[in-house]
């Protein structure tokens, strides 16, 4: 029995091993540490949308300039992540005021745009917003923004190249893209984005020594834990290219590595990476990257990418099926193994029966403590739920009773402030009256008298005071209320920090003065138009009218 054991451990091992590829030690180790990356995928992504929430929380409190070099911050991390999003804020880039009178900045937004569309493989869309740059912006005075659109110029050429098929158009296209580079290398600053363009144009012509010899003192220099993709990637085609397979597969895996690190869905490494691991047997390793692959196409929307992946999926799929009936079939020969064992451990049950009523009752007891654990494990966790469910409420509350102290602090203090204000216009008030009487002037006094200036000017003093308090207490409120209107009726304020009337009632409704007629006396308003304008923004509102004010309270 013993040694029918071991000859069945051996075959297992047997069967196991003989799926192993080729790779040696350095690489099969490199492979592992990138498995590890593709299952902590979600974390990369994660930390990627902590830093464009960190950036959009900068940007609801910027403006103007400021606020548009954010923005080209959030597009630059969501155009290869996420296209959607990215199309979202070069939306609102284009619709800015700055950008209406900067002919540099529209242009800017069309190389964006022909970017997005580039990488959802809209071809032609992209070069339609390329075409729409005036040539007069792409000149030495506006050095950074030629340099992004021969970027991607030639970025398009290239894949127009790849998957054009007659040899006129892959001439047309070479050309092109020769230009472009040419263009890219006589406009680039030295370093290392130049020497990434001039390894790819030697590796195009046909001189990838080269290629390495440009490329390896700054391949020296990348850190093990953050590699650079673009390095990685044009070593990875020059070691291609000299036919030094192992070399090539180190730069693939640096560039995939580099890809799932730094959080990004549109990237080439990873399925050519499938492609080669499965051409060395690797099957089930290609298969789970190949996955990963599709997952993140189709979240970023890439087109050319899940072409890619989709052309090369179904092989991969094949193999990975038949290692499965491989599988499959190792497990019929170890059932028959399993067969002939059964056969010699027969001779044992005679003396297990024994052993086998003894276990019997002990499980029968087990089961019975198992029960009683699982009933006490039951009441345990309900027991867990309601006292979660007790401490969110506590915290809701508590929550509630931070923001009513905060709301009666700032509100308090600036009562006082404009209290004694008040006191100080009435004092200058009454020398200005006294004055008057002193000195005879009964008409001017009679005329300051009738006058309603002081009150206006009072009153609106009071109402900015009223809308940086509560600006300061809710800096987002405009924004969330805008969210609960229809796009066109949208309520925008003239003034940054101020309010208009629409604003200030359901501001007061917010800070919980539900009342129509306390409401037109805090705004000296008629109750009449109170609720006019109540009734004329729940017509606005993008859901049911009667849920509107409640949902504004909640803001």
């Amino acid at each position: 029995m013993k040694y029918g054991l071991c000859i069945l451990g051996w075959m297992l091992c047997l069967c196991l091993y003989a799926q192993k590829g080729s790779f040696d030690q350095e690489t099969e180790g490199a492979l592992r540490q990138l498995d590890s990356l593709v299952a902590q995928k979600a974390s990369f992504h994660a930390a990627r949308n902590e830093q464009i929430d960190r950036l959009k929380q900068q940007a609801a409190t910027a403006a103007g300039q400021n606020r548009l070099t954010i923005y080209k911050e959030i597009l630059a991390l969501y155009t290869h992540y996420q296209t959607d999003s990215a199309q979202v804020y070069l939306d609102r880039i284009s619709r800015s005021p700055e950008t209406a009178g900067d002919a540099e900045l529209q242009a800017f937004c069309h190389v964006a745009q022909a970017e997005i569309y580039s990488v959802t493989a809209l071809y032609g869309e992209a070069m339609r917003e390329l075409k729409l740059v005036d040539a007069a912006l792409i000149g030495d005075e506006h050095a950074a923004l030629r340099l992004y659109y021969y970027r991607i110029w030639r970025t398009l050429c290239g894949w127009f190249l790849t998957y054009s098929k007659s040899a006129p158009v892959r001439q047309h296209w070479m050309q092109r893209l020769e230009c472009y580079r040419d263009s890219l290398i006589g406009i680039d600053s030295p370093g290392e984005s130049l020497c990434i363009v001039e390894a790819d144009k030697a590796i195009s012509h046909g001189q990838p020594e080269r290629a390495v010899e440009l490329l390896l003192p700054y391949a020296r220099q990348m850190s093990p834990d953050m590699p650079d993709p673009y390095i990685s990637f044009t070593l990875y085609d020059a070691y291609k290219a000299m036919s030094q397979e192992a070399q090539a597969c180190k730069y693939l895996i640096l560039a995939a590595k580099a890809d799932l690190l730094r959080g990004i869905t549109e990237y080439q490494a990873l399925p050519l990476l499938a492609q080669c691991v499965s051409e060395h047997g690797q099957v089930e390793r290609a298969y789970n990257y190949m996955i990963c692959a599709m997952e993140d196409a189709g979240f970023c929307k890439a087109g050319l990418r899940s072409l890619e992946v989709s052309n090369a999926f179904p092989i991969i799929d094949r193999q990975y099926k038949q290692l499965e009936r491989e599988q499959r079939r190792s497990e019929r020969v170890f059932l028959y193994v399993l067969g002939a064992l059964l056969l010699v451990l027969s001779a044992g049950l005679l003396y297990l029966r024994k052993q086998m009523i003894k276990l019997r009752t002990l499980r029968r007891q087990q089961t019975e403590t198992n029960e009683a654990l699982a009933q006490a494990n039951d009441s345990l966790q309900q027991a867990n739920d309601e006292l979660q469910h007790t401490n969110n409420e506590l915290q809701q509350t508590y929550a509630n009773l931070r923001m009513a102290d905060k709301m009666k602090e700032e509100y308090i203090a600036r009562y006082l402030n404009r209290c004694r204000d008040y006191m100080d216009s009435l004092v200058e008030y009454r020398r200005t009256t006294l004055r008057l009487v002193k000195e005879k002037r009964l008409e001017e006094l009679v005329k300051k008298a009738s006058s309603d200036q002081v009150i206006r000017k009072e009153q609106e003093a009071f109402y900015a005071d009223f809308d940086q308090a509560f600006l300061t207490l809710f800096p987002d409120f405009i924004e969330k209320f805008n969210a609960l209107l229809q796009p066109a009726e949208r309520v925008v304020p003239k003034h940054d920090n101020h309010l208009n009337t629409e604003l200030r009632i359901f501001a007061l409704i917010r800070l919980g003065v539900a009342d129509s007629a306390r409401i037109a006396h805090f705004l000296n308003f008629s109750l009449t138009t109170v609720y006019n304008y109540r009734s004329k923004m729940r017509n606005k509102a993008l859901g049911s009218p009667t849920d509107f004010e409640r949902a504004v309270s909640e803001l």
